[in-house]
């Protein structure tokens, strides 16, 4: 099975987790009970939106200066790179974050996604722009997160989805993935055995 492109989760799954989602959420003035953030202020006027996003971009822009690298990212990347696989992220943050970050770490990704784009995960929007852009079918892509939303998204999309598991509630999300990693450079030992295998 051949692998073309590999499409990563930005926040958590490149970086450490940093952000305080339940802190953003009280911040903008969401109930504990509320869903996640850009879906709940799909509902909210114009006025409202501009401050939330206020709020977002300050704690994502405090993470970017803070952030630091999950164990394996930089081994993996240049695996892909030698294998000439393309890679992407897909991210629910901006695009100029994704970029701050990969120019603080020295890092290359071909193509970015982020939630102005288009449709955010877990909607299949994303991975299928990325699977158009690189002239690769879904099937010959993998879709790494650590949060539900990538794994649905990968799914919806027809890739192959891999749950990086680095925090507490990793397993509840293993149903949507086809695969599991507990560190990021895992993913080469997990290419190499899709390569050996028939299709």
């Amino acid at each position: 099975m051949k692998i073309n492109v590999v499409i990563f989760d930005l926040d958590g799954t490149i970086t450490e987790p940093i952000l305080d989602f339940d802190q953003i959420r009280k911040e903008i003035g969401f109930g504990p009970h509320a869903g996640t953030i850009l879906e709940e202020m799909e509902h909210m006027t114009e006025l409202e939106k501009k401050r939330a996003f206020a709020i977002i971009d300050a704690h994502e822009t405090a993470a970017v200066e803070k952030s630091r690298l999950n164990a394996g990212v930089r081994e993996t990347l240049d695996y892909l790179a030698v294998k000439k696989i393309q890679t992407g992220i897909i991210t629910r943050n901006t695009k100029e974050n994704a970029l701050a970050v990969a120019a603080k770490h020295s890092l290359n990704f071909d193509h970015i996604v982020d939630r102005f784009d288009g449709p955010v995960k877990p909607d299949a929007w994303g991975v299928l722009r990325l699977c158009e852009i690189f002239n690769t079918p879904p099937e010959q892509v993998i879709v790494v997160g650590d949060f539900l939303h990538d794994v649905q998204a990968a799914r919806a999309a027809g890739a192959v989805s891999v749950l990086l598991k680095n925090h507490k509630n990793a397993h509840d999300f293993l149903p949507w993935s086809d695969y599991s990693i507990d560190r990021i450079d895992e993913l080469i030992s997990l290419i190499q055995k899709l390569y050996s295998r028939k299709v």
